[in-house]
């Protein structure tokens, strides 16, 4: 039984993975589609409809599944910055081998950091991926202050605390990263200027 290819990739935004598209096709007719710029092959098992903008975003994610968008790419992500990364920042578990690894800033961490403020968001492609809450991003940018850029250190710092920031939740992840001291001391300066 095969499916309509236009029909099938509209489910999903454009993007079909090989195992989606062996459901329905052979690989000769896969690579037909291809030869035929029906759908073009952006990473190893990952294809696009031609008809749709490739989110790299969501190719890395499902090209490696641990990925999670970190500091300035999830600051981008949340609207704290409008700067859009050089390179994608993402984190994932100590000892974790990744494909295209010159494409991302990446930050090793343990599980339990890992897993801390998991979230999922609609890109500017309206394409959800997952990234990091605003709370864990301000402390990720805290902690990592030296490896991101300053400018959009200073956007994310200004930008969360000019809205209402959700201090229960920044101290329990600044506690976690043993930062509380920088996080009163950056509330402070703030709420005075």
């Amino acid at each position: 039984m095969t499916i309509d290819i236009e029909k099938y990739s509209k489910d999903n935004n454009g993007l079909l993975t090989y195992s989606m598209l062996q459901k329905y096709y052979n690989k000769p007719q896969i690579r037909k589609y291809v030869d035929d710029f029906v759908i073009s092959r952006v990473a190893k098992g990952v294809y696009y409809y031609k008809d749709y903008t490739v989110d790299m975003m969501r190719v890395y994610q499902v090209s490696n599944s641990t990925i999670v968008y970190s500091h300035e790419t999830a600051a981008y992500l949340h609207n704290l910055t409008d700067r859009f990364p050089r390179k994608y920042c993402i984190t994932v578990k100590q000892g974790t081998s990744l494909r295209n690894r010159e494409d991302f800033n990446i930050f090793y961490v343990n599980q339990k950091t890992y897993d801390m403020g998991v979230v999922t968001v609609r890109n500017n492609l309206n394409n959800d991926v997952i990234t990091y809450d605003q709370e864990r991003t301000v402390c990720d940018m805290i902690r990592s202050k030296d490896r991101v850029e300053l400018q959009v250190y200073t956007d994310v710092i200004q930008n969360y605390f000019k809205n209402k920031p959700n201090m229960k939740k920044l101290i329990k992840y600044a506690k976690h990263f043993n930062i509380v001291e920088e996080v009163y001391e950056i509330s402070l300066l703030l709420q005075k200027g």
